[in-house]
Parts: C-alpha cells; structure tokens; sequence
C-alpha cells in the first residue's frame, strides 16, 4: 500500500519526459537523497565532462529551481554535480559552483568547494567562498586556519606578532597601556563590484560599570600592507586622529557593553592592528573574548539581496510586498498587526521585504533563509532604497507604510514612479502617541504628506479613518480593523470557568495608556473577584490589592491555560483620542477564548459581540457583574471570527493594490 501510494502524482514530483539528465534531476526530489547515486548517474549519462555535460545540469538545477522552488532538490542536483564534474577537473568545477552559490548557498557546496579550493592550494578562491556561508562557526574555523598558516611568509619580521583577534579566549583587564590584537583583511571584501573601498565593523563587549563613561575605553589602530609595512595616515573615514594614540575610536559601548565601530580600511591596506586600552575609566574595565572585525553589515545584507531578487525571479506569485513595519523583526514573541499580515503573505507564497526596528546595530538579525521573507532593519533599509525602489520585476509591487517615518516623504514618490502601489496602513493614532510620550518622532506633516501621495489609505478603526480623511487622501480611507491570528488558540483549549471570578487582561501594561488608579479602584469594590494581568512594562510603584495578580509577561499556550479559567476579559484603557482610534487585536482573542469583553470607552468595538463598553467605573463593575453571570451564546463568537481573520484582511490590501493607480502627484513638498 505505502509503494502505491508513493507511485501516485500528488505525492511523488513527476520530471517530464524530455528534461536533459531526467534520471538524475528525479533522484534529487527522491528522500533520503543520496548525492553518490546522484552523481554517479551524471557520469554514466553518457556525455564527457565539459561544457555540454554543465549545461544539463544547470537546466536541471533550474528546472528544481521552478518546480521545487521550496524543496532542497536543486540544490542535491548541484552538488551532485559540482562533484561530478570535479572527479575530472575541480577549477571547472568551482566555476560551474559559483554561478549558483550566491543563489544556493547550502553548507554542503560550500564545503565541497573549500575542499577543491585547497586541493588546487587556492587561498583568495576559499574567502570567496566563505563569503556566501551561512555557518558562522564553521566559516570562522576555515578562515582561522587560512590567517595562521599564511603568516608563516613573515617569520623573519623582527620582533613577535601579537595575537590574532580570534585568540582571546579569556576575559582581558584593560589599563592605560594597549594591548593589541592582529587581523588580515579578506581582498574579495574590500571593494564593491564598482571599485569602492567598503566599511569594516569592529564589534565586541566589555565588562565595564555601568555608570562608566561611554568614553571609559578606546580602540586605536595600526595598517600594513601586504609586506607587512606600516601604512602612514592620519585620515580614515570613522576613526579620529590623535597624536598620543593614532588613528581611534571611543567604544562608545551600550547599557550592556556591547560596542560596533564602524570604519573604512585604506587603500592597500592587508593588515590591521587594533589596540585596546582605558582612557576615562574610574573603575575596571575588561575586554571579552569573540570580539572581531569583519565586513559592514550592509556587506551581508547585499548578499542576501541579491539572493532574495534571485528568488524572486523564481517565484510564482503575482505580487511582491514591501513592508515597512516600524516593529521588530517577524517573530512569535510579538505578533502585531504587520508582521500578522506579513505571516499570512508568506503563505500564501508572496514574497516580502520587511523593515524592521532595531535599537544596535549589534543586535540579532534573522538571516534570509530562501524562504521569500527577507528582513532589513531600518538603519540599513535606508541606504538600500534606492535599490529597493528600482526592483525590476513583472510582479505588482506593492509598498506597505505600517507608520509615517520621517524618511518616507524622501522616498515615497520614488516608488510611485518606478511602478509601485502605495498604501498607507494606519494602525495607530502616531499623534496621540506623541502626546502620551511615546512616538517621538512623529510629524504631523509628515502624515500628512503620506496620506496624500498614497494611492491607498487603510485604517484600523473608523474614528481614525474620519480623522485621516481630513488630510485629503486621494480617495476616502478604507477602514481595515486588526483580526484574529489562526495560531493563538491552542487545539485543546476548552473554557473551563470555576468557583472564583476570574477577571483577566492580557497586553501592553504601560500607564501611558493602561488605566491603573480604575483598576486599582474596581479591584477594591470586588475584592470577591480575582483579577489576573499578564504582560510586561507595569509601573514599579505600584500598591495593588490582594485580589490583583500581576503574573508578568507569558506565551501564547501560557495564556490558553491561564484564560480558560477566566470569567471575563477586560481592557481597561484610559479614555483618550487614543484608544478612540484603536481596535485591539486583544479582543479577537478574547472572543476566541470564549470570554465576553468589558472596556472603557472605544468607538471601533462598540459593536462587536459579547463586548459593552463603558465610560465610568461605576458602569464597568456593573458589566462585570452582568457578564460574569452569562456566557456567551454557543459558537456566536466562532462565527463572527470566521469572517475576521488576518487572511480576510489581506484580501483586502491585495484588492486595494489591484485597483487602478492615480498617478497625479497631490504634494511635492511636506509643510513645515
């Protein structure tokens, strides 16, 4: 029975009749693969290894590339065949590699061409290689090996070498007088493709006090050239010159002691030497291994841009989204309403550049995985604009702005000519954030230069779409309210209720907007009723009632078991312009814990099942009372959430985005 059901169409992938090396191209979408049975097939094909045998496989290759865009088969079929081809002659084979690395970086290419490259004792072809590796570990280990070996050209240079970076293993106490550290520059990294010398980092951690200055410590800096003599130069882009110390830089290091200088290397330069030393310290400072000086992040994300537009070439969708979220990267921790909308683009197979917050540029960054979402962090999305702007492709290009950055009056119109469709996807009120200390960079100007050069203005709630209405967008704003993620409920949850009322609350716990004093003071008139509140930055002064468990931020499962013993779910907002214009996704998941909702005032919900909400203290104990007593009826919560899913909602954006454009230009300039 297993043999026929593998023998059918839908589960095992059919390669036509006529595709060159059929044999071998099917063996790569055969699981377990086995890469020696793949490239013994290519060899027995019949042909002579050369260039009518690499133009098979690489037909091969793209055809997997196609078919299989989501599958590994293409990549089995290459190294299959980089393999093949170097039993015969490894330098054609790493040529035929490179054409397809950038596009198929797999580990397994990548070690198959580094074992070539030292066969043929090619040391500038092994750094080319590393270069698309995505196993930090294992490209850090090959590269080690590579520097130690290659000083041995400058045994007879007087005096000992300090150490490589790579070779601090313990933490080092820093004083006034340096230590220095070597590193040998990769050539295949210090220019661009237009002859440009490229921006190094330096980044690392201390252990320092953190009432230090950020000027506790320095870094200085020493360059030679590939014989090993000085550079002399007292001019670098990034560093400061001194005469005490040389070429600089404070550490300028973070509340944590991480640090990221970025710098550019001279020309003909090879080698560098970086000193590390205190300078304003009034306590002890020390240098912590795995510091290391390496290409620009933009370097990186260059690399992994290309591959995403390789991709994309491949991929069968009709659209491709420029999401610019003002959020953190895409995640399970944080799900808001972007990056929800990014998750149901993904599957459907559409693909995503998504801008992302970040607060260092030492902080995690989610490397692309071939998997059509490629994410940018503000600080380098704004350098690759122009880029971004420029795409040629045939699939509808669509520009999502999340939030009105400053920087999208500067570019917004760009995209507009280059072809893409802009939408403006109100999600917040950003004004009255300002007002509440928050969104510090907003701009009324700003906002409305965006919502009249749009072609398509979303809003999460009618009262903001009327507010934004104002701002004369080219067509009235659509009103595109939040919804429920089809991955918050657990498949067990069943409400379970209990003896005790349970009144909970799950969400941001800021007092710029959480309304604590009425909590405080409901809690005190029902202290019969347990109040449970799950999330994180609540007030540290805070005196709360016996009744009132603050339980700290928890996942989604967590939530599933705490809330089924919940009798009713609240949102306890301050009444303001800014939770006027709100529609909290909390309350999507409310309804689908089967919990009715009580709120302050916020026109969006008003009429959403189960939900009352009201403008006093004394009117929302009442509702508690009232809905504590009830639940609501069987599945008329499930069914309204049917039609309120995030994949309705994407509905809508890629409907807005297939309307014809206005193509006038509203606004040419953003008042001041």
């Amino acid at each position: 029975m297993k043999s026929l059901l593998h023998s059918l169409p839908f589960i095992r992938h059919h390669v036509p009749s006529n595709t060159p090396l059929r044999k071998a191209v099917s063996l790569a979408t055969k699981r377990p693969v086995n890469l020696k049975r793949i490239e013994k097939t290519i060899l027995g094909s019949g042909l002579p290894v050369g260039v009518d045998l690499i133009e098979q496989i690489q037909h091969g290759v793209l055809y997997l590339r196609r078919e299989r865009f989501f599958k590994t088969d293409a990549a089995n079929l290459l190294i299959a065949g980089v393999r093949a081809i170097g039993t015969k002659d490894k330098r054609m084979a790493l040529d035929f590699g490179h054409v397809f690395l950038h596009e198929i970086p797999d580990i397994r290419l990548v070690r198959t061409m580094v074992a070539f490259c030292r066969d043929l004792r090619s040391e500038a072809d092994i750094f080319a290689v590393l270069k698309h590796c995505k196993d930090e570990s294992y490209a850090r280990k090959i590269r080690n090996e590579i520097l130690k070996f290659s000083m041995k050209d400058f045994a007879d240079l007087k005096g000992p070498l300090p150490p490589w970076t790579f070779e601090l293993s313990q933490p080092l106490k820093l004083s006034k007088k340096g230590k220095e550290f070597k590193h040998k520059f990769d050539p295949e990294d210090l220019y661009d493709n237009d002859g440009v010398a490229r921006e190094y980092e330096i980044n690392g951690q201390i252990e320092v006090n953190e009432d230090e200055k950020r000027s506790a410590a320095l870094v200085y800096f020493q360059f030679f050239n590939d014989a090993y003599q000085p550079i002399e130069t007292s001019t670098v882009q990034g560093l400061v010159f001194s005469k005490n110390v040389g070429l600089y830089s404070y550490l300028n290091h973070q509340h944590d002691g991480s640090f990221s200088i970025s710098f550019q290397v001279p020309d003909g330069a090879a080698f560098v030497h970086v000193g590390f030393q205190t300078w304003h310290a009034t306590s002890k400072v020390s240098l912590l291994p795995e510091f290391e000086i390496k290409p620009s992040s933009l370097l990186q994300f260059q690399l992994e841009f290309d591959k995403f537009l390789s991709d994309l070439q491949h991929s069968k969708a009709e659209e491709l989204v420029f999401m610019f979220s003002g959020t953190t990267f895409v995640q399970d921790v944080r799900a808001n309403r972007p990056i929800r909308l990014t998750r149901e683009l993904i599957s459907r197979d559409i693909p995503v550049i998504f801008n992302y917050h970040r607060w260092r540029r030492t902080d995690e960054h989610p490397e692309y995985k071939g998997d059509l979402l490629l994410q940018i962090p503000i600080d380098v999305t704004t350098q690759f604009l122009s880029r971004l702007a420029s795409i040629k492709t045939d699939k509808r290009k669509i520009f999502i702005v999340s939030y009105p950055h400053p920087v999208i009056p500067k570019i917004l119109n760009r995209f507009k000519v280059n072809g893409w469709v802009n939408l403006y996807d109100a999600r917040d009120d950003w004004e009255e954030f300002q007002k509440v200390g928050q969104a510090k960079w907003y701009k009324t100007s700003v906002e409305k230069y965006i919502v009249r050069n749009c072609d398509h203005v979303t809003a999460v709630s009618w009262p903001l779409g009327k507010k934004l209405d104002h701002y004369e967008p080219i067509e009235p704003v659509n009103v595109v309210p939040n919804a429920l993620s089809p991955h918050f409920l657990s498949r067990e949850y069943k409400w379970k209720g209990g003896q005790t009322i349970k009144i909970g609350y799950f969400g941001h716990l800021t007092d710029s907007w959480f309304d604590w004093d009425s909590v405080i003071e409901i809690a005190k008139q029902r202290p019969n009723y347990q109040f449970e509140l799950i999330g994180h930055s609540a007030p540290e002064d805070l005196n709360l009632p016996s009744n009132v468990d603050l339980m700290g931020p928890k996942t989604h499962p967590e939530i599933n078991v705490i809330a089924a013993e919940w009798h009713v779910a609240i949102i306890p907002f301050k009444p303001s312009l800014l939770a006027d214009a709100v529609d909290p996704i909390k309350i999507y998941e409310y309804m689908a814990l089967d919990l009715p909702t009580v709120s302050f005032r916020m026109p969006q919900i008003d009429d959403y099942p189960s939900t009352i909400t009201v403008d006093n203290i004394d009117d929302f104990i009442t509702a508690l009372d009232e809905y504590s007593k009830h639940r609501p009826k069987k599945g008329a919560l499930k069914r309204w959430l049917a039609t309120n899913t995030w994949g309705d909602r994407t509905d809508v954006m890629l409907s807005l985005a297939q309307r014809p454009q206005n193509d006038g230009i509203m606004a040419l300039g953003v008042d001041q």
